[in-house]
């Protein structure tokens, strides 16, 4: 995941989205964000992090967004992001990385801590198709599969298709 965001190079091989090979382009430019249980500013606000990547890209987020996103995901509530529980934060940071305007969101694990996960998963999928954004993640909890279009199995090194 790590090389596919643009942050490992790779030792062979190529990166495509959409059918364009982004293998040499700089981490900021590929669309492509990585979340793990770790990805989060711990100092801002609930809300000042919402939008933090979206600000990064010099992208405004409509309020009606904001507050859409929030609702649909269940972030009710507020407050700096280092007085957290472990899964209000990575229902923040996942909601971060929709409102950056990616093409493709890495998840590594970061569902993990979230009390309703199944119930998260469906309603971020709703959200991400909604935008036209790919999600690929990562779980060692092989029932998670059964929130995935297509479910991969890591075997000696490679990726084996499994549905």
């Amino acid at each position: 995941m790590r090389a596919v965001a643009g942050l490992l190079p790779l030792d062979g091989g190529h990166v495509r989205i959409d059918g364009i090979d982004i293998t040499k382009s700089p981490t900021e430019a590929r669309r492509v964000v990585l979340v793990t249980p770790g990805s989060l500013i711990p100092h801002l606000n609930v809300d000042d992090h919402l939008t933090w990547g979206s600000r990064l890209k010099k992208l405004r987020v409509p309020s009606e967004r904001l507050s859409t996103v929030k609702e649909e995901l269940g972030i009710n509530f507020a407050g700096r992001v280092s007085e957290l529980s472990q899964g209000m934060r990575e229902r923040l940071s996942l909601a971060t990385a929709l409102l950056s305007c990616p093409k493709v969101i890495l998840i590594d694990e970061a569902f993990s801590n979230i009390h309703d996960r199944l119930d998260f998963m469906a309603a971020y999928r709703k959200l991400v198709a909604d935008e036209g954004v790919d999600i690929i993640f990562s779980t060692q909890d092989r029932s998670d599969g059964s929130r995935s279009d297509h479910l991969y199995v890591m075997s000696d090194g490679a990726a084996e298709k499994i549905s």
